[in-house]
């Protein structure tokens, strides 16, 4: 067993030379599950996080997304996103009956205007789940002849038996961080928590091609290069958006609420209660954080000696106590 756990924080990585002629020429598109992307980075599917206006400007911009799942969003958002003619239709999803019905109602409508959904997220607390699994296979089913079919993302999941459990179902995209989120409170609910960069680190080794979302823990922008190094092949954050003018969150007193989904204020109750409340300073909007990330990336991909985000995959890091 290693001394001590992989985390961002003890993650560096080693400057590699470059004949970029300036940094702002690199490339920070993915190819994420067949579609191209500007960015690796995905803002959390989180209520305070992203709204519609929020999804509708990520998709018609070249950006990546999943709409969250909470206070009957799923049907409106599948209506708002036929009207507003969005590029990419991204939801997410419980493993409960309601999520069931509402992936049936949404498909229903946009079917009779011939569109699909094109990613659906199963997103839940602990993804190595047989609640997961039948989920899984009931989309499996539920989209079985149909011409064009919905990558299906799943999770959260930490450890590399999780992400084994997950690809063997046959979902395209696994969601990885358990506890690693700054308004998570679950290590400290439960005990269970691994540093999402293990969690990366762990999961790639296994040798199975299917991509990583790095969920959680991510404090510096610097950290989504480290991500990609480790393994993972996009980069979730709340905080980073939360904070944007534009957010959904509430501002209270010059700052904005930032609340865990899990939390007492989203849930309205205390039962398994393991997210908390975070004031923040209101921010950028939008657009201008998610310039700020690419121009951070860009610089990471000039220091990694390459042209786009591939030349991350090559760089060696070193680890401090």
């Amino acid at each position: 067993m290693q001394d001590f756990l992989v985390s961002y924080d003890n993650v560096c990585l080693r400057p590699r030379h470059s004949s970029l002629v300036s940094r702002s020429l690199a490339n920070t598109s993915i190819d994420f599950c067949g579609y191209d992307f500007k960015l690796p980075v995905v803002p959390a599917n989180m209520t305070d996080v992203i709204s519609f206006k929020n999804a509708e400007y990520l998709s018609k911009n070249g950006y990546f997304y999943i709409m969250h799942r909470f206070n009957g969003a799923i049907k409106k958002f599948g209506e708002y996103a036929l009207m507003e003619e969005l590029p990419v239709i991204s939801l997410s999803i419980g493993v409960n009956e309601e999520a069931r019905d509402d992936i049936s109602a949404v498909c229903a409508g946009l079917r009779n205007s011939d569109r699909d959904v094109d990613f659906i997220t199963i997103d839940v607390a602990h993804g190595d789940h047989d609640n997961v699994k039948d989920m899984v296979n009931w989309l499996h089913d539920y989209f079985d002849g149909w011409d064009s079919k919905p990558k299906i993302i799943a999770g959260n999941i930490a450890t590399v038996d999780g992400y084994k459990f997950l690809c063997g179902l046959g979902v395209d995209a696994v969601k990885v961080g358990i506890g690693g989120g700054s308004i998570c409170s679950t290590r400290y609910k439960t005990g269970f928590h691994l540093p999402t960069a293990a969690s990366i680190l762990e999961c790639r080794c296994a040798g199975i091609d299917i991509p990583i979302i790095a969920d959680g823990g991510a404090k510096y922008f610097g950290d989504v290069a480290k991500a990609l190094a480790l393994g993972a092949d996009m980069v979730m954050s709340g905080r980073w958006f939360a904070e944007c003018i534009d957010s959904p969150a509430e501002i209270r007193n010059g700052k904005k609420i930032y609340r865990g989904s899990t939390s007492y204020e989203s849930k309205g109750h205390n039962n398994h209660v393991e997210g908390h409340t975070l004031e923040i300073s209101e921010g950028c909007t939008y657009a201008e954080r998610l310039i700020e990330i690419q121009q951070a990336l860009s610089s990471a991909i000039s220091y990694a000696g390459g042209k786009d985000l591939s030349a991350l995959q090559h760089v060696d890091f070193e680890l401090i106590q």
